[in-house]
């Protein structure tokens, strides 16, 4: 009996008796005094919940839906949400309150959702529309809140089975738009034409869509009746056919491209509070809120006029109400009777698969708004289904197919990072897991078209297919680290374990034209196959490492070869870099100039200690290498450099400035490593070297 008196006591006209009861009941969850499994058999707490919004004051906002999105976790509790319209209760209520609770409603919405499309024969049919200034003409009780429902009962209700909260999404759906019978008629007659077998009906229908059927419509409509943009993807399969078909498969990517840049354009309006307002006189005729209120409102006819008080009459002769699908009205600033005839006149003249042939279509006056709410396409699954049916038209040998589908994929992607949270990679909701499934494949598939277009990348190939294939190779590689950007975080990279992408970001990894050409997209590219793959990252860093190495050995090899006076101290920087790429190309001139350079560092009276200290460092290098041809060469370079400064053609110079050449060798570190590892190789320039040693010393000690 307390639980019930709390619970009715939520619907109270006093602000701080609703607060407090709330706050007693939450209290009670919180340590176990009641379950949520009481809750859900009290009947009113479902419609006192929703009420909450609709009273002049609304207090801990936040709290109420954090305590529905945790009540409809119990199937029962959700059930009893759907059957009294909480579905469309929550989408009308999204536009109404700040950006941080919006994302709690989309939860709400987005796990009602997961419940099956059934429901008890006995469910309400139920009508929301927002809060706002009553009308003069109309009576003040049907602008009082979010419901014009009458509140006497609830359904009897069934138990759907156990669903998950999704957590991933940034966004999910739309705020849910009625329709007129006259819109309805359009939209299933273009569904219609969409899979007829006549190409020319295809094509101007597709026409028909880009010209007028998208820019009337809301953009939305065409995810909450997704008839024709699954018939859009599915005519995309003609682009591998011949007798022209793919060029219809051109026309479904154009009009796709155009309902991703209006569905962008549509939801910034949704969540641009500058363009939402309270005041139904001052409220945007672009809104779909505004747009819904008056066609409940408008009087519904099958066939009604051009003058028609409806605010969608038809597609041909539209009002200066109708929104159009990017959030913009045409006729706003035309609204004489002169222009709304002349657009009237314009729409008649297009010509439209509606007039090529009758065709049959079922009764759709009644409509199951629930059904339909159920069957909807969410925009992240719209955006999913877009890349799985485009990414292989990317395969296609045309140019120009590859350029559209990539330009489409491009506004897809936009939308991806609107709707999609990296959260998706860690959340283990139904939704989540079967969305994180459709990422893999669509990377997987990305990454198999970009091996393919490696792989004909050949002199063999045509030069115009040699293009073509480097083009989309190129091409389709940026759109898809920059995909992988927006989606998963480096940190997250391991999660994902498709070989083909993997093996394509390694081929990306090292090609060195692509590097040089987009050097921030290729810092990427290694960052991802650092986390991915710890064998392919070790690859590539030795290989950059080589590559860097040889740019320094001909930088090196010119700058030696400079007449004019050398700057010593950068020479040995750039052999030090150097040597390391000396095993794989053994271009033993780079190890001469090194040893020369080195007994140059000890002539020279400018040489300081840091410098010889560095060249000393590069000899003993050379002189301990692990490869015994680069060892014995290094071992030669020596020898030639004694016989150079003692030899006989030396004899009338000073010995002082003879013996100069050689000091770099009569080191301490030097002849420690020449007389305890070098006697150890089996090689005469070894005993030839030390033979000219004493030769040298004998020399200093008559100095």
């Amino acid at each position: 009996m307390e639980l019930s008196s709390l619970v009715r006591k939520l619907g109270h006209e006093l602000t701080e008796i609703r607060e407090r009861s709330l706050k007693t009941i939450l209290f009670k969850l919180d340590h176990n005094l009641i379950s949520y499994a009481d809750l859900v058999h009290e009947k009113a707490l479902f419609r006192n919940l929703l009420e909450w919004f609709n009273f002049p004051v609304v207090p801990i906002k936040e709290d109420v839906l954090n305590f529905v999105d945790r009540l409809i976790k119990h199937p029962p509790a959700a059930q009893n949400m759907i059957g009294i319209g909480a579905v469309e209760f929550f989408s009308q209520l999204r536009s109404d309150v700040d950006p941080n609770l919006q994302a709690i409603i989309d939860g709400i919405v987005d796990g009602l959702f997961f419940l099956p499309s059934e429901r008890p024969s006995s469910s309400l049919s139920v009508c929301y529309q927002a809060q706002s200034q009553p009308s003069r003409d109309q009576p003040e009780e049907l602008f009082t809140g979010y419901f014009c429902q009458s509140r006497s009962h609830l359904p009897q209700l069934e138990i759907p089975p156990k669903r998950t909260v999704v957590k991933c999404l940034k966004f999910s759906t739309f705020p849910w738009l009625t329709l007129t019978s006259t819109d309805r008629h359009v939209l299933s007659s273009n569904e219609s034409s969409l899979r007829s077998n006549n190409q020319s009906l295809i094509w101007s229908t597709c026409e028909l869509l880009q010209d007028v059927i998208m820019q009337d419509f809301p953009a939305e409509i065409f995810l909450q009746r997704p008839k024709i943009v699954q018939s859009l993807l599915s005519l995309l399969n003609l682009a591998f056919g011949g007798d022209g078909r793919h060029r219809l498969a051109l026309q479904a990517v154009s009009c796709l491209q155009q309902l991703c840049v209006f569905l962008r354009s549509r939801l910034n309006f949704h969540r641009d509070p500058s363009f939402s307002s309270s005041e139904q006189g001052t409220a945007s005729q672009n809104s779909s809120i505004s747009y819904c209120q008056e066609a409940r409102g408008a009087p519904h006819s099958q066939n009604p006029s051009p003058g028609s008080s409806s605010p969608r009459p038809s597609v041909i002769g539209r009002t200066v109400q109708r929104p159009r699908g990017d959030g913009q009205d045409w006729d706003a600033v035309s609204s004489s009777g002169n222009s709304t005839q002349a657009n009237a006149n314009s729409r008649i003249s297009v010509h439209s698969p509606l007039d090529v042939g009758h065709i049959d279509l079922p009764d759709i006056d009644n409509e199951d708004t629930l059904e339909l709410q159920m069957k909807q396409l969410s925009l992240p699954q719209f955006c999913v289904s877009v890349l799985e049916n485009a990414i292989p038209l990317l395969r296609t040998g045309s140019r120009r197919v590859t350029m559209e589908v990539l330009e489409l994929l491009v506004e897809d992607m936009f939308l991806i990072g609107d709707a999609i949270s990296e959260n998706v990679w860690e959340d283990d909701s139904l939704f989540a897991l079967e969305l994180k499934d459709k990422l893999l494949l669509v990377l997987g598939l990305l990454g198999e078209t970009i091996l393919y277009h490696k792989s004909n990348i050949s002199a063999e190939q045509p030069k115009v297919m040699l293009v073509h294939h480097r083009m989309a190779f190129t091409s389709i590689s940026l759109f898809t680290v920059r995909l992988l950007q927006v989606l998963l975080p480096v940190e997250k990279a391991s999660k994902v374990t498709q070989k083909s992408l993997l093996n394509a970001l390694f081929l990306l990894s090292l090609d060195v034209s692509f590097s040089l050409e987009y050097p921030s997209i290729h810092e990427s590219i290694a960052a991802y196959l650092e986390q991915m793959s710890t064998e392919n990252y070790t690859i590539y860093k030795q290989v950059s490492e080589a590559a860097y190495s040889i740019e320094c050995t001909c930088s090196f090899m010119a700058e030696v070869h400079k007449e004019g006076d050398k700057n010593l101290s950068e020479l040995v920087e750039l052999a030090d870099q150097a040597l390391s790429s000396l095993p794989f190309h053994l271009h033993f001139p780079l190890l001469q100039e090194c040893i020369h350079i080195c007994s140059n560092i000890w002539k020279s009276a400018e040489a300081y200690s840091l410098l010889q200290a560095e060249g000393q460092k590069l000899l003993l290098h050379l002189l301990s290498h692990p490869l015994l041809n680069i060892k014995a060469e290094a071992y030669h370079c020596c020898l030639e450099v004694v016989k150079d400064c003692l030899g006989i053609h030396n004899v009338v110079k000073p010995v002082s400035s003879i013996c100069q050449g050689v000091h770099f060798l009569l080191h301490p570190k030097v002849l420690y490593e020449i007389c305890t590892f070098g006697l150890q190789e089996d090689k005469n320039e070894v005993l030839c070297l030390l033979a000219a040693f004493l030769s040298s010393c004998a020399c200093r000690v008559k100095c």
